[in-house]
């Protein structure tokens, strides 16, 4: 049976208990100012990778984040004060991470930083210790649960993400109805730590097991020969990978050439309009945090997603609608959501971190089931949506609700998940006509 419908909060158990006596931070009366705050704007940093192997998969960010702030600004949101935004470029590197988040804080005196970058983990000890929050895409980062600064847009990661992780990824290619699975990414930390986590599942879940393991692949890597021939002659049935849609066309083409068919094929991210006509990503799953586009079509649309696509067209007419600039979009609300619980009569850094991680039904507008910001923390990630390429065009899967892990992993001992509702997975869920 597949796990439908586990709300995130419901999957993370009891609050940590690190939390457990957290209480509201007031405005100071009088005020005074933290850094990045004037009487007239809140200066926001942003590190996302603009340059170098990444940027064409995080790049996009930047988009959302903009339509959101200009929302906000526009509406009076904040009050008196508007938002200004300072992007930092971090290639995506470690040790360029570390002097982005320096020359945010102590040259640009921003109040608070976006990231969205795959480095992000480098610069989490200096960003603590000056106390300076941080909202993004959590990206497999243990750094969104190892410090309370630290907010996911929605979700948030464990500190000891090598041995605390669940068994989701593994039982959707079960559910799709692979039995032999093989999981390629590319060599960066994150992506290597994913790749080790759904082999390692899938050799946990019964009719499942992993035949081919690979994330020696660098970053922008195209030519997939080998790495073909390697999974066919591996018997795979499956395929799960952690890389970029460059990466990933690559592969798929490489696959096709070599003669491999493998079904499932899923793909944790790479959500874009433009891919679905592309015979690389037909009949490809893709995983995805918050509720698919499509999901309006099923259910209704939700004013969060009226809002994106109402500012992305105002203010980012040539952007894409895809899971890119959602994510920013998202991450933005969450860095907006944090400001107004800290009080837009005078924000403080302190009160945002505490008063953010007391709200305990966020939904962003309704991107998603209702989350608890300290549920979540130091927990693994447990559901995603799916989205399945038919005839050009992104189908929900699951009748439009979350798939759900039924296990957690935890130093190699396996604990079953209790869930709200379950269901019979549903291959296809074809919007109405």
């Amino acid at each position: 049976m597949a796990t439908v419908g586990l709300g995130l909060a419901g999957a993370a158990g009891a609050a940590d208990s690190q939390f457990k006596n957290l209480k509201p931070v007031k405005e100071p009366n009088p005020c005074k100012n933290d850094p990045g705050v004037s009487d007239t704007e809140i200066k926001i940093g942003t590190i996302i990778p603009t340059s170098g192997p990444t940027a064409a998969f995080y790049g996009g960010t930047v988009d959302g984040i903009q339509a959101r702030v200009a929302k906000a600004n526009e509406e009076g949101e904040l009050g008196d004060r508007t938002i200004t935004l300072v992007q930092v470029d971090d290639g995506g590197d470690a040790a360029r991470n570390v002097t982005a988040a320096q020359q945010l804080v102590e040259d640009e005196d921003v109040f608070a930083i976006i990231s969205e970058s795959n480095a992000g983990d480098a610069s989490g000890s200096y960003l603590n210790d000056e106390g300076v929050p941080v909202v993004g895409w959590q990206l497999g980062l243990p750094v969104y649960g190892t410090y309370p600064n630290y907010f996911g847009f929605q979700n948030a990661n464990t500190k000891d993400i090598k041995t605390y992780y669940t068994s989701r990824n593994a039982d959707v290619v079960k559910a799709l109805g692979g039995t032999k699975l093989a999981v390629v990414g590319n060599s960066t930390a994150n992506s290597a730590t994913f790749v080790e986590q759904v082999a390692d599942a899938a050799n946990k879940t019964k009719g499942l097991k992993t035949v081919y393991k690979n994330y020696d692949i660098p970053a922008g890597t195209t030519d997939f020969g080998s790495v073909a021939q390697e999974i066919k002659e591996s018997g795979a049935d499956s395929m799960y990978t952690a890389m970029d849609n460059t990466s990933n066309t690559g592969l798929m083409q490489a696959l096709k050439q070599a003669s491999v068919t493998l079904k499932p094929v899923v793909f944790p991210g790479g959500y874009d309009p433009r891919v679905v006509n592309l015979p690389a990503y037909q009949d490809v799953y893709f995983g995805v945090e918050f509720q698919p586009f499509e999901v309006a079509d099923i259910k209704g649309s939700w004013p969060g997603l009226d809002a994106y696509k109402q500012w992305m067209a105002s203010e980012k007419p040539e952007g894409i609608l895809n899971q890119i600039s959602a994510v920013g979009w998202l991450s933005a609300e969450a860095m907006i959501q944090g400001i107004k619980e800290a009080g837009v009569n005078c924000p403080t850094r302190k009160a945002f971190i505490n008063n953010l991680r007391l709200v305990d039904d966020y939904t962003a507008d309704g991107w998603f089931d209702p989350i608890s910001f300290r549920e979540v923390y130091d927990k693994p990630f447990t559901c995603v949506y799916y989205v399945h390429v038919e005839n050009g065009a992104f189908v929900p899967q699951f009748d439009g609700e979350p798939f759900c892990a039924e296990q957690i992993i935890r130093n190699n001992k396996i604990t079953k998940l209790v869930p709200n509702t379950t269901a019979a997975p549903t291959t296809t869920t074809a919007p109405p006509a």
